[in-house]
């Protein structure tokens, strides 16, 4: 009786695990699909990035990080 009991819970073990892997490959091939439609977006400009675009090359941000890291190097320079 106790073989029984120990296969019957071994079975269902298996069949959820099974269960929680198709999830899994549910869930990554669904990201997958969508990681692939955000890259063909991207490649034929069908996304407005302006903002994204912006961030990265705003001369205005860059000219004030320039000059807060030109600021600690002379400060860290009066410090030794």
């Amino acid at each position: 009786m106790t073989t029984t009991g120990n296969s019957e819970s071994t079975s269902i073990s298996k069949v959820s695990q099974r269960n929680y892997n198709n999830v899994t490959l549910k869930t990554l091939t669904a990201y997958q699909l969508m990681a692939q439609r955000e890259n063909m977006c991207e490649l034929f400009q069908l996304l407005d990035d302006s903002e994204r675009h912006n961030r990265i090359v705003d001369v205005q941000n860059q000219k004030e990080i320039l000059e807060d890291m030109k600021r600690r190097l002379e400060q860290s320079k009066d410090l030794n």
